[in-house]
Order: structure tokens, then sequence, then C-alpha cells
């Protein structure tokens, strides 16, 4: 092939300075078009010498980035594998995981693809130009968009979804037996800190530009996970690897969970023990279900059933109600009375924990609303437009394509390190909730059996007068706040908490003399 060395091209940056001709067209040697460039030779005088070509002048035709069919698809699956990759280093590198997390979700994710090629109903596949779309086919493209729009919307529909990608790495940490509870994966998104809002924004120029709009859409995600997603997510990928590849998978690591349950809630140790008393009056497993034959039941998920468990021991040794019960000895765990509006307290200001420093999180910038920006002082400001430039805003590449977009910086960089050094770390305002919970416990009077004998009226007992819940609208404002603290932790929906907890009530066996009223 005769080669022709000319001007730089200059087509999306392209140095290429050889080109040749192809089809009376001039090309680059990296295949770019040269506009205005045709040569047309007269096929009477063919072979003749010294003849002049003439040049005419043609309209370029464009070709369009986008990806197509088989092309599109496998582009969007390596988008999705660079997301998880991005999310299982942030939890190895950010939040201390082990390294074997990251080799662990990878063996995961090729099991899922291999169930994604497997039935491949690929229209596109043996078609060669289907990436090469030119500004002359119009037409053709237009009727071609709803076909293509229905492939890609099928292929969507058996493909993993953004949030799939929270709960492979759920995975990863369920395997390794990690005490990692969905709750905390669940704040980590909140705050930024495990890459999953507007994913988008971490997927390469290149990636974007290629990617049809509906795969765009698949990964914008703009609100965070909410009640019993993830959950429901892990669940249905333990059903899907155990159906299709017979995989076991192990329970939760339930003891070190409960004593984690109980610190984060600001409990009492007493609490511990009594959990691991009641975990032999019911029959969990704390292992997701393998499969599901009639309607999905949110008991069956394993953090909900542990941390039933830890509200019906706070019931009954540090009930809700104003009702004074005296114990039969000094031995006894219920002798402890927590202050609860004390402990209101508390919970109140760990919340605020930012907010009362002066600083604000993702999480409370994410909820944030007219009237709160009103509220907010100048750095509160200042911190909500960085987190709106780095979430909705940011474009690292196209900073880097721009010269001057480093002279006229929208972020505080500076600052927002020294924002960091001077903020709590959540361990650091934990234990602060505890120390105030637990300095305020009191003490309640014994009451021995001989006591309550010499006495002329019946002695309320610990475990007596137990209030069973049903619906939210029936909770106390307390035990309101506790339950929803509760489902926080382990990131339920308070609805799903309170019916959960009142059908594990239902399976306790209780023992004979000991009264239970319903409410």
């Amino acid at each position: 092939m005769a080669e022709s060395v000319r001007g730089t091209c200059g087509q999306e940056g392209c140095r290429e300075t050889r080109y040749y001709i192809e089809n009376g067209l001039w090309f680059c040697r990296q295949g770019h078009q040269q506009q205005g460039q045709e040569v047309v030779v007269d096929d009477e005088n063919f072979g003749g010498h010294g003849r002049t070509a003439r040049r005419k002048k043609v309209q370029a035709e464009r070709r369009s980035k986008t990806y197509h069919g088989s092309d599109a698809f496998q582009l969007f699956l390596e988008a999705y594998q660079l997301l998880l990759w991005k999310q299982c280093h942030a939890l190895v590198h950010v939040k201390g995981l082990p390294s074997e997390l990251e080799g662990i979700v990878k063996d995961l994710w090729i099991l899922r693809l291999e169930k994604i090629y497997e039935g491949r109903d690929d229209i596109y596949t043996d078609d060669e130009n289907s990436t090469q779309l030119f500004s002359s086919q119009t037409g053709v493209s237009s009727e071609l968009d709803k076909e293509e729009y229905q492939y890609h919307k099928r292929k969507l529909s058996t493909s993993p979804r953004v949030i799939d990608s929270l709960a492979l790495c759920y995975l990863g940490t369920l395997l390794l037996r990690l005490p990692v509870s969905i709750g905390y994966m669940q704040e980590w998104v909140a705050e930024d800190e495990i890459p999953f809002m507007r994913p988008l924004r971490f997927i390469p120029s290149d990636m974007k530009d290629r990617l049809p709009a509906i795969y765009h859409i698949a990964f914008d995600t703009k609100n965070l996970p909410v009640g019993d997603q993830i959950h429901r997510a892990v669940a249905d990928l333990i059903m899907l690897y155990h159906r299709e590849f017979s995989i076991e998978f192990p329970a939760i690591n339930s003891s070190l969970l409960l004593f984690s349950y109980v610190k984060q809630l600001a409990l009492p140790i007493e609490v511990y023990s009594a959990v691991e008393k009641l975990m032999k009056s019911v029959e969990f497993t704390y292992t997701f279900p393998k499969e599901i034959t009639r309607r999905f039941h949110r008991i069956y998920l394993p953090e909900v059933q542990l941390m039933c468990l830890v509200i019906v021991a706070t019931k009954l040794l540090f009930p809700f109600d104003n009702v004074k019960r005296y114990p039969w000895a000094l031995n006894d765990p219920s002798i402890q009375v927590i202050d609860w509006e004390k402990w209101a307290e508390a919970q109140s200001a760990f919340d605020r924990r930012g907010i009362s420093q002066g600083f604000l999180t993702n999480g409370a910038a994410m909820q944030a609303t007219e009237m709160d920006a009103m509220e907010m002082t100048q750095q509160q400001l200042d911190e909500y437009m960085d987190w709106y430039d780095r979430l909705w805003v940011a474009d690292k590449d196209a900073k880097a394509s721009n010269p001057f977009a480093e002279m006229f910086p929208t972020t505080r960089a500076a600052a927002t390190e020294m924002d960091n050094q001077a903020r709590k770390t959540d361990d650091e305002a934990i234990v602060e909730k505890l120390q105030a919970v637990l300095s305020s416990l009191r003490v309640r009077r014994v009451v021995t059996e001989e006591e309550a004998s010499r006495l002329m009226r019946p002695v309320p007992r610990p475990g007596c007068d137990y209030l069973r819940f049903r619906y939210e609208y029936q909770l106390p404002d307390i035990a309101r706040n506790f339950y929803d603290t509760a489902a926080k932790t382990i990131g339920v929906s308070l609805e799903t908490l309170v019916l959960a907890v009142y059908q594990t009530e239902g399976r306790i066996q209780v023992p004979k003399g000991k009264a239970r009223n319903s409410k």
C-alpha cells in the first residue's frame, strides 16, 4: 500500500503524518479520514502515465464515538468492573479491611460474568461495523434506534445493578467472616467513602463517550439506598450463587456483630449476655436464605434477627416505661436502670456531631433542605459547596485537558485537610456517647423473696408488664428513638424492624408465671 507523508492529521489529537489512499479517500495511519480529499481516476485511460489525478472536495463522514450492540454491552461490563474494583480498593485501603477481599470479590464477579455470557442472545455479535455510524445514515439509524434501545434494555434487565456491586463486596466480607454490618456499608456510602453515588464520575471520559445513553442512566445513581435495598440485593445474590453454582455462604459473625451493636447503641454489657440466652429460645440461623418458596419475609435477614434479640433483651432488662420493677438479688442484671432521656440526649448529640462542631457531613449534605441552608454557618456553606462540586460538578478529565482550570479552583483543598484533622472520628464519638449513657445509670432497690412475702401486695419483677408493638404508631417516643437508631445501625427501615421484633417476640417461649401484655 503506497503511503504519503504530509502534515499532521490533528483529528481527535492524532499526530500521525503518514497517509494512504483507500477507495479513493485519504486516511491517516490511525484510520482518520481526511476531509475534502478524494482521488478520482478516469477508468477509460487506466494505466496512463503522466496524468494528474483530479481532486474534488467532499463532505467528510462523521464517525460516531458511541459503541453499539455487543461492543456497547461489553464496555458497560468493563465500566462496571472498574467501579467494583474501586469499591474494593476503598474498603481495603480506606476502611482497613483485609487485602484478601479483592481476590474473593474478583472470583465472585468471574462467576457472575459466566452466567451473564452463558445465554447471550446477541443480534449484533457478527456485525463488524456496529461501532461505526455515519452522518449520512440518519435514516437508517433512526430505524435502528428503537431496536437498539430494546436490545440494551433487555440486557440491563439481566445485568448486575449498581447496588449489586455493594452486595458483592458484602459477600466478600461474609466469606471472610468479618464483622461488617450492612449498616456500616450504608453509612460509608452516605459519607462517600465508598464509590456509589453517581458512579459515572469515576469512569474515564474515553469510556463514557463510547457508552450509549441508556448505560449512562444506569450508572447515574442519585439516591442513597433506603429501607432494605442492600439486604435484599445480598439475599438475591446469595440465592443466585447457591442455585447456579451451589455455593454455601456462612452465617454472619454474630458474636462480634452483637458486641458492636451493644456498643453503638450505648447499652450496658449485660445486654450481650441476655441476648446469648435468648438465642437458645429461638430457631435463628443468622444466615441468608438459600431459596424462597413463598413470600420473602424481613425476619429472614440475619442482621435483623440479631438486632431483634438485642431489642427484646433491652426491653426485658431496661424497659422504656416508668414502671418500677424490683430485682430479686444484687447480681440480677436488671438492677441497673437506664435514664432514657439521657440516652436520647446522648444519641442526638452523636447524630449531630458534625454540625455541633461546625462541620457538615456528606450524609447531612445529601439530606439538606432549603431551610437547613438558611441555618448553616459560613464554614458549613463552604463544605456544602465543596460536596456539591465533588458530586455533581467536578470532572477530573475535563480539568486535566483544560490548562486554565487550575487557575480558577472551585474547591478548598487546604481547608478540607484541616477540617478533616479537626473532626472527631466515629469511634471517638461512640466512646463519648457510651460514657455519657453509662455514667447516668442508676441502681434499683433489691426486694428479696422474703421481703416480698411480707408485703401485702405483689412486687413488680423484671420482665413483667412486657409491652409489644406491632406498628410504628404504637411506639412511645423513647421506644421510637431506640428502634429508629437500631434500624439505622443495621440499615433497614423502622417499619421492617418493628414488625420483625413483634414476630421474634412471638417465637420466644415465655416461662410460666411471666406475664406479658400486648399493646
